[in-house]
């Protein structure tokens, strides 16, 4: 289930909800027509994937700590003129 967040939110959202994520679970954060999202996926060892596919396409694997900062920095990037967004928590481990 998707659930909508509003954009000034999103930052401190997807930062509390990163910070909760079990291992082999994954966050996607997604704008309304679906063509921008933002995956942040918690490995079995902890380790985090941060993954942008939008605008721009990059992907980092770092810490909890820097997983937060890089959300800080691509969200408002990524989604400049969204008023709200989909966030989903999806767990990889079922098929």
């Amino acid at each position: 289930m998707m659930s909508k967040v509003s954009a000034k939110s999103a930052v401190k959202t997807a930062q509390q909800m990163v910070h909760r994520l079990k291992p082999d679970t994954r966050l996607d954060i997604v704008n309304f027509k679906k063509d921008r999202m933002v995956h942040v996926t918690r490995g079995s060892e902890g380790q985090f994937v941060v993954d942008e596919d939008g605008y721009f396409h990059e992907e980092w694997k770092v810490g909890e700590r820097e997983a937060e900062t890089i959300l800080k920095e691509i969200i408002p990037r990524e989604f400049p003129r969204s008023h709200e967004l989909r966030f989903r928590v999806k767990n990889l481990k079922q098929a």
